[in-house]
């Protein structure tokens, strides 16, 4: 059985700078409230580089229970008990480094490019947000150098909205793996969707990879690719899923 489906979210259950699919969004959401009584359905969580912030907002209003991985991997938040958890990994040396590359955008890149934000309220990584994806592109490839001359510890994701400098010990397939041990099952028991990049190790290591319509190639390639873009393509995985649980009851 496929206990858990955990869900990017910028591209998967949401687009960056759109209001979501509220109605796409709902279905998704009843179906989760739902999994609480009926054990064929998966329990949903998140699994975001986005800070907590946001995945907490969010978990909030898909009825999420239990543990959201948020930053890629670096923090664990239960939206239900309010218990925070930073990974053991994220060390005091780990984040004087952190900080250093965060002086770094905002001392050096930032006057280059400002209309870009960095996501301030982030802890483990230092993450960059642009609507423009011709200066994503740009940013990407100076952290890409900066990072592999200086700061080998860490690696460099994107998508097209954004830049993010996260801790290799920090991706997103360590951050499900913490969730397995937490709740105490088997990578054969959850189930991920994701579309960039960032998505990759998550998707490798999940028992079930999906990919919405809208994913890159690499993704695409690693995952089953839904008939649907974004929120459709999450609320088709998620049905997908059920089924299948139905069949092994």
């Amino acid at each position: 059985m496929i206990r858990y489906f955990l869900l990017d979210l910028d591209g998967c259950l949401t687009r960056p700078f759109q209001t979501p699919d509220w109605q796409a969004v709902t279905a998704i959401r009843d179906l989760q409230i739902r999994s609480e009584d009926d054990k064929t359905i998966p329990a949903l969580s998140l699994c975001t580089g986005r800070p907590l912030p946001y995945a907490e907002a969010v978990a909030q209003w898909m009825g999420i229970r239990d543990l959201v991985i948020f930053e890629s991997g670096g923090g664990f938040f239960h939206p239900v008990t309010n218990k925070l958890i930073w990974s053991p990994h994220f060390t005091p040396e780990i984040a004087r480094k952190s900080k250093e590359l965060r002086a770094w955008f905002t001392n050096e890149l930032l006057p280059r490019y400002p209309d870009m934000l960095i996501e301030f309220t982030k802890h483990t990584d230092v993450g960059m947000v642009h609507t423009d994806p011709v200066e994503i592109e740009d940013v990407y490839e100076i952290a890409c150098f900066k990072v592999e001359q200086q700061y080998p510890e860490f690696e460099v994701h994107r998508t097209d909205v954004s830049v993010n400098i996260i801790l290799r010990e920090c991706n997103k397939a360590s951050g499900l793996r913490f969730f397995a041990d937490y709740y105490g099952i088997t990578s054969d028991e959850l189930a991920y969707i994701g579309d960039s990049t960032g998505d990759l190790m998550a998707l490798k290591w999940a028992g079930t990879g999906f990919a919405p319509a809208n994913a890159v190639p690499e993704v695409k390639k690693q995952a089953h690719v839904t008939r649907e873009e974004a929120t459709l393509g999450v609320l088709e995985a998620y049905r997908m899923l059920i089924d299948i649980n139905k069949i092994k009851v």
